[in-house]
């Protein structure tokens, strides 16, 4: 069976959270989300969106320092985590984190590399390559766009359905 990969591209913070929450209305509990891309990418906007897709009412902060951030007001209990700061997986497993892929929370972890060894089998990767345009195509465009590229691992049935609804930001 051939792979599906989706491309999008976002031209703008608002897009980005848009994808964001357009996933987030589909996501199914237990779903762990990969999200890999240089700093500045546009991960915390797209934390933000996921989140608000999943009718999360707290806050939501990037976990840099804290590594996990939970939130259990929305519709599914949304863990967010970032592994910037650990170095290995033995760090990983003195914090428990393993834990937290419980088949009912969606957890949305960023910088996975240092956890590949521990990640669940099934998983949506994304990753978010930043770009410059030369010049901006009007005065209040920033000149920069993120591409997208969503590769699904294992059964991932709710991406088909979800990625209807991204029309508007496909390549």
């Amino acid at each position: 069976m051939e792979e599906k990969i989706w491309r999008l591209c976002t031209y703008s913070p608002a897009e980005t959270f848009e994808l964001g929450y357009l996933l987030g209305k589909f996501v199914p509990p237990g779903c762990c989300l990969l999200l890999s891309g240089e700093l500045g990418a546009g991960k915390t906007m797209f934390a933000k969106g996921l989140a608000f897709g999943l009718d999360v009412e707290e806050h939501i902060t990037s976990p840099t320092f804290t590594v996990v951030n939970q939130y259990s007001s929305g519709n599914l209990p949304f863990v967010h985590m970032d592994l910037y700061r650990l170095q290995s997986e033995e760090e990983v497993w003195e914090r428990g984190l393993e834990e937290y892929f419980d088949g009912s929370s969606v957890v949305l972890l960023e910088w996975p590399e240092v956890m590949r060894g521990l990640l669940p089998a099934e998983r949506l990767e994304i990753s978010i390559t930043k770009h410059y345009q030369e010049e901006p195509a009007a005065e209040n465009e920033l000149g920069e766009w993120r591409a997208w590229e969503l590769r699904p691992i294992g059964e991932q049935a709710w991406l088909k359905e979800a990625m209807k609804h991204c029309d508007n930001l496909s390549s």
